[in-house]
């Protein structure tokens, strides 16, 4: 009984664990092409997978029209030793595989093995020919349409008419050639009507069966955008961004009618523009007027899929395009108006024009001034700034103390806005304080100490020089008038007396 179980189940248990191989059939045949226009050949190709090496293989071909009648045709095959694959192709029709290639329809095609085994249909496959190049069209396309069989330079008439109301759209007579092909296309316009479309060949002895007679679909047209432009690449705010397109037909034709809808989309802001024609420019042109609080950054416009139509309902395009320019800051222009030469105890005066670019007055912000001095040591003193409502301009005042040092300072006025980030703007003016002391002690008492210790120098020497040359007391009161005379010169000068007049108005102030 055990053994009676192995001999059942074994073979079961092996069945279930090895996997199904699926191996290739040992014959495939191809048709190349798949459709085609009436009058052309078609390569038959039959693929064997799986062959005997060094054998001869014999097979049939055959072909039955879309009338029913069959053609056949023989062809050999030798593999060579260690060859287990190869190919073969015949031609139809051909001079050794006579048949029909001037009906439209479907065509059947067959292999028979003959040698080394007999088996039929051991691969199949099929094809079409037709009267046009395509089975469907986009509006501005071109319908090319091909027939073969009729008589040398018979009178052919060929129609399109639509299926659904059997409109005409398309007639022409037209001439066979000498080998019997008629050949002729129709221009699809850009409003034709949506449906599907008929053609007829119609000769004037030829008569074929079935007739040369073959529908084909048209659609809409979808319109080919290749790119959308920005006029610039970068704007400043309160510009106006301007972007435009071309749109083409399937076959290259520009229209010039419907709209599109642009998207334009910034840091924290989204809108929808729409493209009109530019007769001009022969393209679509939308546009957006940019405000002082538009974030900065990269602005995106892009035209999505079908987002354009014209008068006929073509649309397109066919995947988003889209342009990306960035958006930054405007500078305000800052005009500063003051003296350039300021003294102690006077009064700086200055306005200060802030304008934007499109000259619009800067008010609603923040304007501040600045009065610097880089020499030792550093000053930075802050001027208030109020703006004026009657003269629309900012102004500021500022006094010069005893104690700030002369010479060459800095007039420093910047201005900014609310926006982030904030549009900007400065200016600079040169400032010369006439402040000779520095600060400390004032300039006239500076040289009238100097002036002093001259004149106790003078009166020293004149003493030590009596003293030396024993000189009588009347030579000496001769030096001592001569030293008052001098002094009297000097205290006589432009130069004295401005430090005499400098003295009393310290003197006052204090």
């Amino acid at each position: 009984m055990l053994l009676l179980a192995l001999v059942v189940f074994v073979p079961l248990l092996s069945i279930n664990i090895v996997p199904m191989v699926h191996a290739d059939p040992p014959f495939s045949l191809n048709s190349v092409p798949a459709a085609t226009s009436e009058g052309n050949t078609v390569s038959l190709v039959l693929s064997a997978n799986s062959a005997v090496p060094n054998t001869q293989y014999r097979f049939r071909f055959s072909v039955t029209d879309p009338a029913g009648k069959t053609a056949q045709t023989l062809a050999n095959y030798t593999t060579a030793p260690g060859q287990d694959k190869f190919t073969l192709i015949v031609v139809y029709p051909s001079p050794s595989f006579q048949g029909s290639n001037t009906l439209v329809g479907q065509y059947n095609a067959k292999v028979d093995e003959l040698w080394p085994t007999a088996s039929p249909s051991i691969a199949g496959t099929s094809f079409i020919l037709t009267i046009t190049d395509s089975s469907s069209y986009q509006r501005t396309q071109t319908v090319l349409i091909q027939a073969s069989g009729y008589s040398a330079s018979e009178s052919v008439t060929v129609t399109i008419r639509t299926q659904s109301t059997s409109t005409l759209v398309f007639s022409q007579n037209v001439p066979a050639t000498g080998t019997g092909i008629v050949a002729t296309s129709w221009k699809t316009p850009r409003n034709a009507t949506i449906d599907t479309y008929i053609v007829t060949l119609t000769g004037t002895s030829t008569v074929k069966n079935p007739a040369d007679s073959q529908p084909f679909s048209l659609g809409p047209a979808i319109m080919i955008v290749s790119s959308i432009t920005s006029v610039k690449s970068v704007y400043q705010r309160t510009e106006t961004m301007s972007f435009f397109f071309q749109p083409n037909y399937p076959d290259g034709s520009i229209p010039s009618t419907g709209v599109a809808l642009l998207n334009l989309a910034g840091p924290g802001n989204t809108v929808t523009l729409t493209a009109t024609y530019d007769s001009a420019s022969q393209t679509f042109d939308a546009s957006y007027q940019t405000s002082l609080d538009n974030q900065t950054g990269t602005w995106t416009a892009s035209l999505g899929g079908h987002a354009y139509s014209d008068a006929y309902g073509n649309n397109g395009p066919g995947t988003i395009v889209s342009t990306a320019p960035l958006l930054a800051t405007i500078p305000l222009t800052v005009i500063v108006t003051t003296n350039s030469t300021i003294a102690v105890g006077q009064q700086l005066t200055f306005n200060a024009n802030v304008t934007y670019p499109d000259g619009t007055v800067f008010q609603p912000g923040t304007v501040k001034a600045y009065l610097l001095y880089s020499g030792t040591p550093t000053i930075n003193d802050t001027v208030p700034v109020v703006f004026d409502t009657s003269l629309r301009l900012w102004i500021g005042t500022y006094t010069v103390r005893p104690s700030d040092t002369g010479g060459l300072w800095s007039l420093v006025v910047t201005a900014s806005d609310s926006p982030t980030p904030p549009n900007t703007g400065s200016a600079t003016r040169a400032i010369t304080v006439q402040n000779a002391s520095g600060g400390s002690a004032s300039f006239p008492l500076y040289y009238f100490g100097i002036i002093a210790a001259l004149l106790a120098l003078l009166l020293v020497a004149v003493f030590f020089a009596f003293r030396r040359r024993k000189v009588t007391h009347a030579r000496l009161k001769i030096d001592l008038d001569a030293v008052r005379s001098e002094a009297g010169r000097i205290e006589s000068t432009d130069f004295f007396k401005s430090v005499k007049d400098q003295v009393a108005k310290e003197k006052d102030d204090k």
